[in-house]
């Protein structure tokens, strides 16, 4: 099996792109386009590398994003000129570690080439019949189970990782009588019992939080031969979490996590239990290609669902950046812009969108700023032109 040479170059467009980056981001950062072809090149038959790459990506676009947030709240807000080169920082960024990846690829037609070569190996894997519709009933129900794949994403990756947390608590004696005092008032969805169902949990979260305390090391403690490529479900539960902790400097997400993982415990336990019907599904198909299909097939198969399953698991590692990236980007620095144009326009405001600069503010701005926006930036993405500014 062995894609089209087309489908590695760089597409002419794509099927999810309402914000319509295409029309700006092949013109405005022509560089972007040789960046992809080659990692298309190097990476559209390897999933292990893929997911490195993956990983490697978002290492830098957390950099880069964290590096322009720290000079922007420095800097003069009021100033249009420094509001217009964050927001290119911020789009230049984007374009090549985030949207690269989560449009480009995720999106594109080389996803939808392994796509299509599931669908197809499918209709191999079904016996056919007389009765035309049993059949393609079949073909329906195996391409929408392989379609779905065995991933688990970050929303069904947390309430596992909560059931996992809250067999923990149940058996642990310092924190049983914390959970079997928090419990019954978090059953009572009582909003003017949170700050008392917070304070229950302060001893928990001051422990899990605490570097120095290992009471709760099986929960948060990653194996160091864990390769970065894994996926989310196979981190410690509190992985998650504790990173968000980190990165918003506050502890609210832990105490989060805990009330949900106690709130909706019968719900997590029956989307566990979906879970490992649908892995048990999955393993089932590859015993019926491995039957059915040739080795040279069956290896194209295997390929197949594995790429897909890595532009599933791509989106989620990309997406944990848009709580901190969106509301200064979309709802701080674009409001701002469109605060001091307003002042002499009458500039209709948007809706949330990272490429209002382009496609709505550009009509309104100075000359020189104009020209700034719509010129092409021939440069490369350096992480050091951040890091080092």
């Amino acid at each position: 099996m062995k894609i089209d040479p087309i489908l590695l170059k760089f597409p002419k467009s794509l099927p999810n792109d309402e914000q319509q980056f295409m029309t700006y981001y092949p013109y405005k950062f022509p560089r972007v386009i040789d960046f992809f072809e080659a990692k298309a090149l190097a990476l559209h038959d390897n999933p292990e590398e893929y997911m490195e790459f993956v990983h490697s990506e978002f290492d830098e676009l957390d950099r880069a994003v964290s590096s322009v947030i720290d000079k922007y709240q420095a800097g003069d807000q009021t100033d249009l000129n420094f509001l217009v080169k964050t927001d290119q920082q911020f789009n230049k960024i984007f374009c090549f570690k985030f949207w690269v990846i989560n449009y480009v690829f995720a999106d594109g037609p080389i996803h939808e080439f392994y796509v299509d070569q599931l669908k197809s190996f499918a209709r191999k894997m079904v016996d056919a019949t007389d009765d035309v519709e049993s059949y393609e009933q079949q073909i329906i129900r195996l391409q929408r189970d392989l379609l779905q794949t065995d991933y688990a994403d970050i929303y069904l990756v947390q309430a596992l990782h909560g059931n996992t947390v809250m067999k923990f608590l149940e058996n642990d004696p310092f924190s049983k009588s914390i959970l079997d005092t928090v419990a019954p008032l978090i059953d009572e969805h009582g909003e003017s019992d949170a700050d008392k169902i917070n304070e229950i949990w302060k001893p928990i979260v001051e422990r899990m939080t605490n570097p120095d305390d290992h009471h709760y090391d099986e929960l948060s403690v990653i194996d160091p031969n864990l390769p970065k490529s894994a996926p989310l479900i196979e981190l410690p539960p509190l992985v998650l979490p504790l990173n968000q902790v980190k990165m918003r400097k506050t502890d609210f997400p832990l105490y989060s996590f805990l009330n949900h993982t106690v709130e909706f415990r019968d719900e997590n336990q029956q989307l566990e239990e979906r879970y490992e019907d649908m892995k048990q599904t999955i393993a089932q198909i590859f015993d019926i290609a491995k039957s059915k299909l040739s080795e040279e097939e069956y290896r194209g198969f295997e390929l197949s669902y594995e790429m897909s399953k890595c532009f599933s698991m791509s989106k989620d590692i990309m997406g944990n950046i848009d709580h901190r990236l969106l509301p200064v980007w979309e709802r701080d620095v674009h409001e701002k812009v469109h605060s001091i144009l307003s002042e002499n326009s009458a500039v209709r405001y948007p809706s949330v969108n990272h490429a209002s600069m382009f496609s709505s503010f550009v009509w309104y701005l100075p000359e020189d700023l104009k020209a700034e926006v719509m010129s092409v930036d021939e440069s490369d993405f350096n992480i050091k032109d951040y890091e080092n500014e």
